[in-house]
């Protein structure tokens, strides 16, 4: 092996939740052009959609605050178990969160 390569290997995922949450990732590039910002942190995983929007992936499921109001001020607690269901669910609140028209928050001004 080259003293090059040492920089570029693969990580692969090896927990269960670190696998869910690639593909969660993989998923809203795919089918909602949503780039997330992976964190692993001692047996769940972050991904950070957008400010105000970060899903934790564990072994139980996917959870996260939505945007979206339960009771007036009370923030709803989202928990799915499926990639595809939390994958829907969070491109809405996204859409919630980033209008049609509006700047997305990490976007570079040219």
């Amino acid at each position: 092996m080259s003293a090059f390569m040492l920089g570029t290997h693969l990580v692969r995922p090896t927990s269960p939740a670190e696998k869910t949450a690639h593909r969660l990732k993989a998923v809203l590039a795919a089918l909602h052009a949503i780039h997330a910002d992976l964190v692993n942190d001692q047996g769940r995983v972050r991904l950070s959609l957008c400010p105000g929007l970060v899903a934790v992936v564990q072994d139980d499921g996917i959870w996260w605050h939505s945007p979206r109001m339960l009771h007036p001020g009370i923030p709803l607690y989202v928990h799915r178990c499926t990639v595809g269901g939390a994958a829907e669910a969070l491109a809405g609140d996204y859409a919630l969160l980033n209008p049609p028209g509006k700047e997305p928050p990490n976007a570079v001004a040219n």
